[in-house]
This record gives C-alpha cells, structure tokens and sequence, in this order.
C-alpha cells in the first residue's frame, strides 16, 4: 500500500496571528497495512535498522527545495511548511515499516539490545524538490543502503537508491504528495533487495 501523507497544521508562535506551518510526513501509516503472510520456512532471520546518516544540511525539519533554472546552487525552504520530522527520521520509519509489513523477517528491530542476524545502514543524500522551472519539478530521494552481518561482521550487499517523480501540483502539498510516493515506490524497492541479499547470504553460509 502506498505512503499515506499525513497533514498537520501547527501554530508557528504562539500567540502571533497568522503565523501557522503546515507539517507533512511521508512516512505510511501502518494501522492501515496488512502484513504479507509468508510460511515460516520462509522467514529471515532478525533485522535491525541503524539510525540514518545524513549530511548537516539534511539534518532538520526545514522543507528545502532548489530552483534549478534560476539559482541551482541555492538550498531555500518554505516558510509556511515543515516536515514533521528530520528526513532521516522518516526514511528510517518508512523503511521500518515496509520492513515489517513484508512479512520477510522474523523481527525488524531499532534498537540493538535483542540478538539479531542483520543490519541495514541508511546513508540519506538527498531528499527535496528540485525545481526547473516556475510550473515544474520533482521530488528526489536519494540514499545509499547496505546490509551487514552482525554475525561476520561483513557487509551483504550494498546498493544505492534514486527515486524521482514529477510534481502534479506546484506548492509545499504537491511537493510532498510526490516525495511520498516516491518514498513509497524505493521503500518497495529497498524491501525486495534486502530480502534477496539476506538469503543469498545465508544461502552461501549452508
């Protein structure tokens, strides 16, 4: 199921007017997903996801978009918009949750006090709207991801990950309408090869 874009609307300062920002989430709503039923033989073992690196420009809730036709070296954000959290905090959420909705893995954890088999690292380079000119843009997600084994200590796999798509609607709500389905459309993505990778290795070790 697709990402659900969740909408907030928060008051900027308290007790000045007028003065609201609008907070958007990619992250899907997992209340509204049925988990994938797969036989037990089936089931990978444990997987944690690692806390997403990001580079400092990332690293905030700032809704940040580039006019590529204008001025591409300048990073600008809206003033009446926000994301509901870091992008690297929702891509880690994105990921945990289409993770456990496969149905691929006996656990997908965050936190690393349980024993687990495999670790997935998030590396976030970018994830904004890139404007060509007055009436177009994209979203773009971009990140880097690799599989370890907590066994070995080695790295499975590692891959990066582009997602694009064109934005329907000019503005903060259409900019973030696109980013969520272009989280949604990776995060399928990103399941299916780490699923893959994970039984290739474990395959080799048998």
């Amino acid at each position: 199921m697709g990402a659900v874009l969740l909408t907030l609307t928060l008051s900027a300062c308290a007790g000045s007017p007028a003065l609201y920002q609008q907070a958007y989430s990619v992250v899907p709503v997992a209340a509204y997903a049925t988990p994938t039923s797969r036989p037990e033989t089936q089931v990978l073992p444990v997987l944690q996801v690692a806390e997403v690196e990001a580079p400092a420009w990332l690293d905030s809730s700032h809704y940040l978009y580039r006019l590529d036709y204008r001025d591409p070296e300048a990073l600008r954000y809206y003033g009446d918009a926000r994301w509901a959290a870091a992008p690297a905090q929702m891509l880690r959420a994105a990921a945990v949750t289409s993770l456990e909705q496969s149905g691929d893995w006996q656990a997908v954890l965050t936190r690393g006090e349980a024993k687990k088999r495999f670790r997935l690292e998030l590396r976030l380079q970018n994830f904004m709207l890139n404007f060509s000119g007055p009436d177009s843009g994209q979203a773009e997600l971009a990140y880097t991801a690799t599989l370890v084994d907590t066994q070995s200590f080695s790295v499975v796999a590692q891959r990066e990950f582009l997602q694009r798509v064109p934005l329907r609607q000019i503005g903060p709500q259409g900019g973030a309408a696109a980013m969520a389905e272009a989280t949604a459309a990776s995060m399928a993505q990103l399941r299916s090869w780490a699923a893959a990778a994970a039984r290739q290795a474990l395959a080799q070790v048998r």
